[in-house]
Protein backbone atom coordinates (compact mmCIF):
# COMPACT_ATOMS: atom_id res chain seq x y z
CA UNK A 1 0.00 0.00 0.00
CA UNK A 2 1.34 3.60 -0.72
CA UNK A 3 -0.32 6.60 0.69
CA UNK A 4 0.83 10.35 0.70
CA UNK A 5 1.69 11.48 4.16
CA UNK A 6 0.01 13.87 6.40
CA UNK A 7 1.39 16.91 4.73
CA UNK A 8 -0.44 15.83 1.37
CA UNK A 9 -4.05 14.16 3.02
CA UNK A 10 -5.97 17.32 1.34
CA UNK A 11 -4.54 16.22 -2.05
CA UNK A 12 -5.99 12.45 -1.28
CA UNK A 13 -8.50 10.92 -2.54
CA UNK A 14 -8.69 7.30 -1.62
CA UNK A 15 -9.69 4.24 -3.84
CA UNK A 16 -9.38 0.78 -2.93
CA UNK A 17 -8.80 -1.74 -5.30
CA UNK A 18 -7.15 -5.05 -5.15
CA UNK A 19 -6.29 -4.63 -1.14
CA UNK A 20 -3.84 -2.06 -1.99
CA UNK A 21 -4.93 1.64 -1.23
CA UNK A 22 -4.50 4.19 -4.15
CA UNK A 23 -4.14 7.23 -3.40
CA UNK A 24 -3.48 10.85 -5.28
CA UNK A 25 0.36 10.10 -5.36
CA UNK A 26 -0.57 6.87 -8.10
CA UNK A 27 -2.26 9.54 -10.77
CA UNK A 28 0.90 11.93 -10.15
CA UNK A 29 3.33 11.33 -13.06
CA UNK A 30 6.57 10.03 -11.85
CA UNK A 31 9.41 8.86 -14.13
CA UNK A 32 9.70 5.72 -15.34
CA UNK A 33 12.48 4.92 -13.03
CA UNK A 34 11.25 6.22 -9.81
CA UNK A 35 8.03 4.66 -10.32
CA UNK A 36 9.91 1.55 -11.19
CA UNK A 37 11.80 1.96 -7.71
CA UNK A 38 7.84 2.88 -5.91
CA UNK A 39 6.82 -0.23 -7.49
CA UNK A 40 9.58 -3.11 -6.68
CA UNK A 41 9.21 -1.59 -2.69
CA UNK A 42 5.39 -2.28 -3.06
CA UNK A 43 5.83 -5.38 -4.63
CA UNK A 44 8.49 -6.50 -1.81
CA UNK A 45 5.95 -5.01 0.87
CA UNK A 46 3.66 -7.56 -0.82
CA UNK A 47 5.69 -10.26 -1.31
CA UNK A 48 5.18 -10.60 -5.36
CA UNK A 49 7.84 -11.80 -5.87
CA UNK A 50 7.43 -12.75 -9.61
CA UNK A 51 6.40 -9.16 -10.34
CA UNK A 52 9.16 -8.02 -8.86
CA UNK A 53 12.02 -9.99 -10.45
CA UNK A 54 10.62 -8.67 -14.06
CA UNK A 55 12.01 -5.44 -13.19
CA UNK A 56 15.49 -6.37 -11.98
CA UNK A 57 18.21 -6.68 -14.46
CA UNK A 58 19.38 -10.00 -14.96
CA UNK A 59 22.70 -8.86 -13.79
CA UNK A 60 21.40 -7.22 -10.93
CA UNK A 61 23.66 -6.74 -7.60
CA UNK A 62 23.20 -5.27 -4.66
CA UNK A 63 26.02 -4.04 -2.17
CA UNK A 64 25.58 -3.11 0.84
CA UNK A 65 27.95 0.15 1.70
CA UNK A 66 28.98 -0.74 5.13
CA UNK A 67 30.91 -3.18 7.54
CA UNK A 68 28.46 -5.74 8.70
CA UNK A 69 29.08 -8.77 10.34
CA UNK A 70 33.18 -7.97 9.60
CA UNK A 71 31.95 -8.23 5.90
CA UNK A 72 33.41 -5.11 3.76
CA UNK A 73 30.82 -4.39 1.20
CA UNK A 74 28.62 -7.21 0.96
CA UNK A 75 27.20 -7.83 -2.62
CA UNK A 76 23.88 -9.69 -3.20
CA UNK A 77 22.93 -11.07 -6.65
CA UNK A 78 19.50 -11.62 -7.65
CA UNK A 79 18.71 -12.36 -11.03
CA UNK A 80 15.51 -14.80 -10.55
CA UNK A 81 12.63 -14.83 -8.44
CA UNK A 82 14.34 -17.61 -6.48
CA UNK A 83 16.81 -15.21 -5.28
CA UNK A 84 14.25 -12.71 -4.14
CA UNK A 85 12.42 -15.40 -2.00
CA UNK A 86 13.92 -14.57 1.02
CA UNK A 87 13.69 -10.64 0.88
CA UNK A 88 10.30 -11.18 -0.52
CA UNK A 89 8.89 -13.84 2.71
CA UNK A 90 8.92 -11.11 5.25
CA UNK A 91 5.91 -10.08 6.32
CA UNK A 92 5.30 -6.30 8.06
CA UNK A 93 7.71 -5.20 5.90
CA UNK A 94 7.20 -0.75 5.48
CA UNK A 95 9.16 1.84 4.00
CA UNK A 96 8.66 5.54 4.98
CA UNK A 97 10.45 7.52 2.03
CA UNK A 98 11.65 11.32 3.01
CA UNK A 99 13.37 12.37 -0.53
CA UNK A 100 13.42 10.54 -3.99
CA UNK A 101 15.31 11.86 -6.62
CA UNK A 102 17.05 11.07 -9.84
CA UNK A 103 18.96 12.27 -12.33
CA UNK A 104 19.55 10.30 -16.00
CA UNK A 105 19.53 6.25 -15.14
CA UNK A 106 20.36 6.74 -11.41
CA UNK A 107 17.37 7.10 -8.84
CA UNK A 108 18.39 8.67 -5.08
CA UNK A 109 15.71 7.47 -2.42
CA UNK A 110 16.09 8.61 1.48
CA UNK A 111 14.19 6.08 3.26
CA UNK A 112 13.77 4.11 6.78
CA UNK A 113 13.05 0.50 5.66
CA UNK A 114 11.10 -1.53 9.04
CA UNK A 115 10.44 -4.90 9.35
CA UNK A 116 9.24 -6.93 12.53
CA UNK A 117 11.61 -9.98 13.75
CA UNK A 118 10.35 -13.35 12.80
CA UNK A 119 11.33 -14.70 16.10
CA UNK A 120 10.73 -11.39 18.68
CA UNK A 121 8.42 -9.89 16.82
CA UNK A 122 10.66 -6.74 17.56
CA UNK A 123 10.73 -4.22 15.08
CA UNK A 124 14.24 -3.53 13.26
CA UNK A 125 14.50 0.27 12.15
CA UNK A 126 17.26 1.57 9.57
CA UNK A 127 17.62 4.59 8.53
CA UNK A 128 19.31 4.97 4.33
CA UNK A 129 19.95 5.58 1.07
CA UNK A 130 19.72 3.84 -1.43
CA UNK A 131 21.17 4.25 -5.08
CA UNK A 132 19.80 2.71 -7.52
CA UNK A 133 21.30 2.77 -11.17
CA UNK A 134 19.18 1.32 -14.61
CA UNK A 135 19.97 -0.01 -17.60
CA UNK A 136 17.88 -1.21 -20.19
CA UNK A 137 14.35 -0.19 -18.66
CA UNK A 138 15.31 -2.29 -15.77
CA UNK A 139 17.07 -1.97 -12.24
CA UNK A 140 20.53 -3.48 -12.92
CA UNK A 141 23.04 -2.13 -9.09
CA UNK A 142 21.41 -1.03 -5.85
CA UNK A 143 23.90 0.41 -3.38
CA UNK A 144 22.64 0.61 0.45
CA UNK A 145 24.20 3.30 2.53
CA UNK A 146 23.54 2.75 6.15
CA UNK A 147 24.42 1.68 9.32
CA UNK A 148 23.33 -2.04 10.36
CA UNK A 149 24.19 -1.29 14.06
CA UNK A 150 21.09 0.76 13.74
CA UNK A 151 18.76 -2.00 13.06
CA UNK A 152 19.97 -4.09 15.73
CA UNK A 153 19.46 -1.52 18.58
CA UNK A 154 15.74 -2.13 17.49
CA UNK A 155 14.63 1.80 17.47
CA UNK A 156 11.38 3.42 18.58
CA UNK A 157 9.34 5.14 15.67
CA UNK A 158 10.27 8.24 18.16
CA UNK A 159 13.76 7.24 17.89
CA UNK A 160 14.15 7.30 13.94
CA UNK A 161 12.19 10.70 14.21
CA UNK A 162 14.79 12.22 15.92
CA UNK A 163 16.97 11.77 12.43
CA UNK A 164 14.05 13.61 10.25
CA UNK A 165 13.80 16.45 12.69
CA UNK A 166 11.25 18.85 10.72
CA UNK A 167 10.86 16.37 8.29
CA UNK A 168 7.96 13.92 7.70
CA UNK A 169 7.92 10.69 4.76
CA UNK A 170 6.11 11.94 1.72
CA UNK A 171 5.71 8.39 0.88
CA UNK A 172 4.70 5.57 3.13
CA UNK A 173 4.47 1.82 1.43
CA UNK A 174 3.07 -0.89 3.61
Amino acid sequence: MRKWCKKYLFLVSILQTEKILYTVDNMMKYSKNIQLILDVLEDEVSGRVKEAAKKIHPQYTNTYMNNCFNKLFNRTKASSSDDLEDIYKIKGRKYEIYNITESENVVITEMIESYPDSKTGKIYRTPQVVVSEFKDGLIKTGRHYNDPSLSFMHLTKDQTDQAFINSEPIIIIE
